[in-house]
């Protein structure tokens, strides 16, 4: 891989020391080959967003060498989400490896058999696809979608589809077994397979995929299989410059993974992935840390959740890498799992945000409470401009630190964590409200001086603290 190495272009050979790409890259490029398959899809880009770039190159080597190579006792399947508003270059994800598969697929044409961009429309489909091929990654195109539907919980089949998702990360391993389907029709069977590594890639906006959590999702460990990847920044600049195939020595050296993929999936083998002993010292020290935050998290399931299958993912992500350097005799070494713990710690890190935000589904107590005194800064430092109307004297409110309800009203209206509260938006905010002057964050100003002052005669309130 020297020569595909030496030919990257100056911002590839920036990022590969882990130096950001620009001030909206939070995430490195893994290391060795996986990293050079993200170096790729980035540079074929219309608008280059190292996120999107990482979750493609982690879905093209999960869908090859998700089932042929395990580690733990655990197959190499993933499931990674990439969330980042609209318009950014999502769309790079599925160029991107469509190019490399139909390179590859040219000196291999079995390498297109672990892909696929089909949407499943229950969970009886997607098992009928895995017992037809029990190692490829599904592209998925506005997966938000997917989990709006989830979360109405309506259609006999989205619940199918979830289930059959919930059961299958875990179905990967060397001694685990997929259940078929039956029906009464019998050409229309599915048998029950040995070992299936499904893995799932798919990109969405934040409010599709955020406010669709349910606390049903979190609490019984659906999300927790899922690694996210959320790019905050803004719509980059366009790439004048793509590329338009990858390079012949990325090519060859992706075709050789999937051969030695297919030659252990004939013989029904399965090749352990060993860890260096570095590694595993901090394979070990991660795994305290996720028992740490397990038992800190108390009753709260989501937060419990969010660290539940944290070392498994590492450890799958880890081997990946491993396999993609080296898959004749894998082994996972320290710079692998540094760089794996940084994706699951950054996915986790974002969640926690989220929900701290208010901005996750049915979301918290203290969640909403954070998002009413975000609000109340935010009103704090409004440029003139996008003052509210009817706002006679703002600026001195401003000034004063004072906030009025309406505007709380008003930018909560369309939050999931209010709207879907089960006493409805007004209750949400009041109780929120409430909170927040019950913690000193909040004071609830006078009426009457209110209207003297600023000329405003509902309820408003000063806002003490936001921590």
């Amino acid at each position: 891989m020297r020569a595909a190495l030496a030919q990257q272009s100056s911002t590839q050979k920036a990022h590969a020391t882990g130096n950001p790409l620009n001030a909206d890259c939070q995430l490195a490029f893994p290391p060795g080959f996986t990293g050079l398959i993200a170096r790729f899809v980035y540079d074929q880009a219309p608008r280059p967003v190292a996120e999107v770039a990482i979750v493609a190159a982690l879905g093209a080597m999960a869908g090859i060498a998700g089932r042929s190579w395990c580690i733990s006792d655990t197959g190499l399947n993933l499931f990674v989400i990439l969330v980042a508003r609209s318009a950014i270059g999502k769309e790079a994800m599925h160029s991107g490896i469509t190019m490399l598969v139909r390179a590859a697929s040219s000196q291999y044409p079995q390498v297109a058999n672990a892909f696929d961009f089909s949407d499943y429309a229950s969970g009886p489909a997607l098992v009928k696809a895995c017992a037809q091929r029990p190692c490829f990654v599904n592209v998925s195109s506005e997966i938000g979608h997917k989990f709006l539907a989830m979360a109405k919980d309506r259609e006999q089949a989205v619940r199918s589809y979830r289930k059959a998702l919930t059961d299958l990360y875990s179905k990967s391993g060397p001694h685990s077994i997929a259940g078929g389907i039956t029906y009464s029709n019998r050409d229309e069977n599915a048998a029950s397979v040995h070992g299936v590594a499904f893995s799932l890639i798919g990109e969405t906006t934040p409010t599709n995929f955020y406010e669709s959590i349910t606390s049903a999702m979190m609490g019984d460990g659906f999300m927790s299989r899922f690694c996210v990847i959320d790019y905050t920044g803004e719509r980059p600049e366009e790439n004048r410059e793509r590329l338009k195939e990858p390079h012949p020595e990325l090519v060859a050296h992706f075709v050789e993974i999937a051969r030695q993929a297919d030659l252990l999936s004939s013989k029904e083998n399965f090749m352990q992935v060993i860890v260096d002993t570095n590694a595993q010292t901090l394979l070990d020290q991660f795994s305290l840390e996720c028992d740490q935050h397990i038992r800190a998290a108390g009753d709260d399931e989501g937060r419990r959740q969010l660290w539940n299958r944290a070392h498994l993912k590492v450890l799958r992500v880890s081997a990946l890498l491993a396999v993609s350097d080296y898959p004749a005799a894998p082994t996972v070494n320290l710079k692998q799992v540094e760089w794996a713990i940084t994706l699951i710690r950054h996915g986790i890190s974002a969640f926690e945000h989220r929900i701290r935000a208010g901005d996750v589904g049915e979301g918290t107590d203290g969640g909403r409470e954070q998002k009413v005194l975000d609000l109340c800064k935010e009103f704090l430092f409004l440029p003139a401009g996008k003052i509210p109307g009817w706002l006679k004297h703002a600026g001195k409110m401003q000034q004063a630190a004072i906030i009025p309800r309406k505007y709380l009203q008003q930018r909560t209206q369309r939050l999931a964590a209010f709207e879907k509260h089960r006493l409805g938006h007004t209750a949400a905010l009041n109780l929120a409200i409430k909170t927040a002057i019950t913690n000193g964050n909040l004071m609830e100003v006078n009426k009457s001086k209110a209207a003297e002052l600023y000329g405003y005669s509902g309820q408003a309130y000063r806002l003490l603290s936001s921590n």
